[in-house]
């Protein structure tokens, strides 16, 4: 069987897993706006399990996991939202 990849900066990652990547970054960018008292680590990854009907299974739930920390690594997102909460759970958006 043939798995067709993309590439996102120099990386591959299977459509799946893409999608996973691409709806939490728009999540994220949603509830930034929102301000701090939603711009959390997990009303976010709550959400997002709950919009793409992950519930209780915990391979789709670590996949989640893996495409949340996966926008850290690449530099979208920063841990902390302001001075005052300048660490997890807060995020924000990082500026390049």
């Amino acid at each position: 069987m043939i798995e067709i990849r993309y590439s996102i900066k120099g990386t591959s990652m299977p459509p799946a897993t893409q999608q996973l990547e691409e709806t939490l970054r728009d999540m994220a960018i949603e509830f930034f706006h929102q301000g701090p008292g939603y711009s959390q680590e997990t009303v976010v990854l709550r959400e997002a399990a709950k919009r793409l009907g992950i519930g209780h299974d915990i391979r789709e739930q670590q996949r989640l996991l893996t495409a949340w920390h996966d926008l850290f690594r690449n530099g979208i997102l920063a841990w902390g939202y302001d001075v005052d909460n300048p660490t997890a759970p807060f995020f924000h958006l990082a500026e390049r």
